[in-house]
């Protein structure tokens, strides 16, 4: 076990500073205690959502990525739907589910031969929402009011962007119906200062459910309902 986490550390340690890309181990090669879980369900609609979880071995800022073998599988269940994740990269795993209903429950599995399983990560999709349609707007004299429906008491995240202005990432807001993007936050290029463009707003609706005890303690499990709209973007 020891040597088994020491070479760990050293592999993502040597990795940072190399600047390499990431490392991968098999999970028959580590214990569940061991192994980041990072799982998110995401809905883009009312009727699908989807699983993710990406693993790592030595927490959640880990580069090297945990492999499924030995019979070990990870498996979602909503509805009374259980699918099995597949692999789609290193160490991440999807499923895809028709439902993106609100309070929606899923619960993620990792089901071992040799180990420890980790059988109740739980959590519940917030409400879906419907985000209103923005009239075209001018940087230098518009503020952009971004409107959703209904409102609630999640956390909410909103993200925008286009071809011809900087990104404007991680805004977090109170889950209120309503946000006021100022005009000041929309900054186009310099080479595209006298450029209209799409610009696009996408806004998450996000709640924290609980990752299984039995994963590295700094997993984690989050529920996200995201919509998205553009509006035209001139100088």
């Amino acid at each position: 076990m020891t040597r088994i986490f020491t070479s760990i550390a050293l592999l993502a340690s040597l990795g940072a500073v190399a600047g390499c890309s990431s490392e991968t181990i098999d999970s028959a090669d580590i214990k569940t205690r061991g192994i980041a879980a990072l799982i998110e369900v995401k809905a883009e609609n009312e009727s699908s959502s989807r699983v993710y979880v990406k693993l790592l071995a030595g927490g959640s800022s880990s580069n090297t990525s945990v492999i499924l073998g030995n019979g070990d599988q990870l498996t979602a269940t909503a509805n009374g739907e259980t699918k099995k994740l597949s692999a789609d990269g290193e160490g991440e795993y999807l499923a895809n589910f028709a439902t993106g209903a609100a309070d929606t429950e899923f619960v993620v599995a990792f089901e071992r031969d040799d180990g420890d399983n980790a059988p109740n990560s739980v959590g519940k999709l917030p409400p879906p929402f419907t985000v209103g349609a923005i009239d075209p707007k001018s940087r230098a004299a518009d503020d952009v009011l971004i409107t959703w429906d209904p409102s609630g008491s999640d956390s909410i995240t909103i993200k925008v962007d286009g071809d011809c202005i900087k990104s404007v990432s991680d805004i977090k807001t109170s889950d209120t119906g309503s946000y006021n993007l100022t005009k000041d936050k929309l900054e186009a290029w310099e080479s595209q200062k006298e450029d209209t463009c799409d610009v696009r707003v996408q806004i998450w609706r996000t709640r924290s459910g609980a990752a299984d005890t039995a994963w590295d303690n700094e997993s984690r499990m989050t529920m996200v309902q995201v919509r998205a709209v553009k509006f035209q973007s001139a100088p």
